[in-house]
């Protein structure tokens, strides 16, 4: 079965087989084949180009040819996805791109459903760190994680895997030199924005669908609004968002929500967006909100569990009883989010990346995502 492609870099949706191929003026002509018949109208281009403020000059680079200019018996499909394009004189096209943007697809696109998530939060609050917890715990607990991800040069980009590791061999202690730059291998989110795309499979017999989420500089939310709004359409199509509150600055929260209800809320509402509320870095929340004074465990789910949804009912009723409620900043914008997306789509979780040693053990960090799939009846869940 074919699935309509969401670019993950414009956002434009368009049929599986819609795609349009990347080629070489050498091999073409090597082909002998007259250029200027397999020029694809630039018009999409050149808007995409000129919103993102990309020289045209580079625009120019990204040379696609559409399959429409060629006889059927120069294409080649699996399952009926339209995988490349080979012309009689033996030159082979294969890289897909998409037709508006013309940036590279991700490996299946087309062949598999593809998952927005947005990862948004202030400066500091953990996004990185995240991403790749959240990563390591679905490939422990067995849920298929393939890395889709393409890099500029169309190879797979390996940068969550790398912070993975990275994170394995540390402490918090050394996390924190690697933030200040102390090692080069660490992808901190201003060195790339995404989007990262894996390939999930949630449990034996589940089919499979591409998970696409991205890495926005949180320091966006308060100084250039704009660069967010330019950069991030994606916030208003995806279909989970983790807000993550910095426990070490909650007020953060505070511009990440108002700039989401300003700017991207309408389209979330009308898009029935599942918002995770996350309390990140779980071990500071006792110095982050007064009247704690106990540790709050982060909820596990059990590897090829279902997702027992009473039980988030409940956990994100005495977060939302005991800690939100104590904390105003956290209440506000708890309850300004709710009052925008409705409460029934809004909870609120617990996670963290380290334990009491300071060790990488990630906890709670997959929890989020599995509500929202279980919500959309994609996961295997429990009332």
């Amino acid at each position: 079965m074919l699935h309509d492609i969401i670019c993950p870099l414009c956002m434009k949706r368009f049929p599986a087989n819609n795609v349009v191929f990347r080629h070489s003026d050498a091999g073409l002509r090597a082909a002998g084949r007259d250029l200027q018949a397999y020029r694809v109208p630039d018009i999409y281009r050149k808007a995409y180009y000129a919103r993102h403020a990309i020289p045209v000059a580079d625009a120019m680079e990204l040379k696609t040819v559409d399959p429409a200019y060629f006889p059927e018996e120069e294409k080649f499909y699996s399952d009926g996805l339209l995988t490349s394009l080979r012309c009689a004189e033996g030159y082979t096209m294969s890289d897909r791109v998409c037709p508006f943007c013309h940036g590279k697809l991700y490996a299946g696109a087309g062949s598999m459903p593809m998952q927005q998530m947005a990862i948004i939060g202030g400066s500091n609050s953990g996004k990185t760190t995240f991403e790749a917890a959240m990563i390591y715990q679905l490939t422990r607990s067995g849920i298929g994680c393939i890395n889709n991800t393409l890099n500029g040069k169309g190879g797979i980009d390996s940068a969550v895997e790398n912070n993975i590791r990275i994170l394995r061999k540390g402490s918090q202690e050394k996390l924190e030199k690697l933030q200040q730059g102390a090692v080069s291998e660490w992808s901190a989110t201003e060195n790339y924005h995404g989007p990262y795309i894996f390939q999930i499979t949630p449990g034996q017999g589940s089919d499979s669908f591409a998970l696409a989420f991205y890495d926005l500089p949180g320091e966006q939310f308060r100084n250039d609004i704009e660069m967010v709004r330019r950069r991030a359409p994606y916030i208003a199509t995806a279909k989970t968002c983790l807000c993550l509150v910095d426990l070490n600055d909650i007020t953060t929260v505070t511009d990440v929500i108002a700039a989401l209800s300003t700017h991207f809320g309408h389209g979330m509402k009308e898009n029935g967006v599942n918002l995770a509320l996350v309390l990140y870095k779980a071990d500071l929340l006792s110095r982050a909100v007064d009247g704690i004074t106990q540790v709050v465990t982060p909820m596990q789910i059990a590897a090829n569990a279902p997702v027992d949804m009473n039980l988030i009912e409940y956990a994100s009723k005495q977060l939302e009883q005991f800690v939100v409620a104590r904390e105003g900043h956290l209440k506000g914008a708890y309850a300004s989010i709710c009052a925008l997306l409705g409460a029934e789509n809004v909870r609120l979780f617990i996670a963290q990346a380290f334990d009491e040693n300071g060790d990488f053990d990630p906890r709670g960090c997959e929890v989020p995502l599995l509500w929202s799939l279980a919500r959309q009846g994609i996961y295997p869940h429990t009332h």
